[in-house]
């Protein structure tokens, strides 16, 4: 596999894998805003309080 990506002309397709290599540890959270992290703390105090509802009924509130 790594020679196969070693042997890799196509300048695109180089930079494509860089990409990916590049943004593996990249965390979607860090591209919140600052509001939107804290509705996501606070949506997970609200379950740590038992405050939530299951999956399958949010689900089935929604329609889907």
């Amino acid at each position: 596999m790594v020679k196969a990506i070693l042997d890799i002309d196509d300048i695109s397709l180089i930079k494509e894998v860089k990409k990916l290599l590049k943004n593996r540890n990249h965390d979607w959270f860090d591209d919140l805003t600052e509001e939107q992290q804290q509705s996501v703390f606070t949506a997970i105090e609200q379950l740590d309080r038992g405050e939530g509802i299951p999956h399958e009924e949010a689900i089935a509130r929604l329609g889907l």
